[in-house]
């Protein structure tokens, strides 16, 4: 049985948010990108009451809303879903309790070599195909 993940992707750089996007579908996801936290966020409210979503990744510091507040409000909604942070910045800087606490599947530091993100998110499917068996 072939399981198509679907994947909530939010980035506020254009560029970048394509070239995933392109990626992700090249590669046999299914997609759903926003440059907008907030529109992302309504998606996910609006679509994921029959888990409509398999997976979320998400920048980190984006203007709206950063990827950790993000993160929080899914968490409200979906205490299970994967998430991905994506950001170019030290991740020292974050709270390592925070993450914790909002149990963070992975961040992943830009530049962002395609192949480690296939394989952190081929993890991800593995668990989800594991779980529904």
């Amino acid at each position: 049985m072939i399981y198509l993940l679907k994947i909530l992707l939010v980035e506020d750089e254009k560029d970048i948010l394509n070239l995933f996007q392109k990626f992700f579908k090249n590669n046999g996801f299914h997609v759903s990108a926003f440059l907008e936290p907030l529109l992302a966020v309504q998606e996910f409210m609006k679509n994921n009451d029959d888990n409509d979503y398999d997976l979320v990744i998400s920048d980190i510091r984006m203007p709206e809303m950063n990827g950790i507040e993000l993160a929080s409000i899914i968490r409200k909604k979906n205490k299970d879903i994967p998430i991905i942070l994506m950001t170019a910045y030290n991740t020292i800087d974050i709270e390592p309790s925070i993450l914790k606490s909002l149990n963070i599947e992975d961040i992943i530091t830009k530049p962002i070599k395609l192949k480690e993100l296939i394989e952190k998110i081929n993890t991800v499917k593995q668990k989800i195909i594991v779980k529904n068996s």
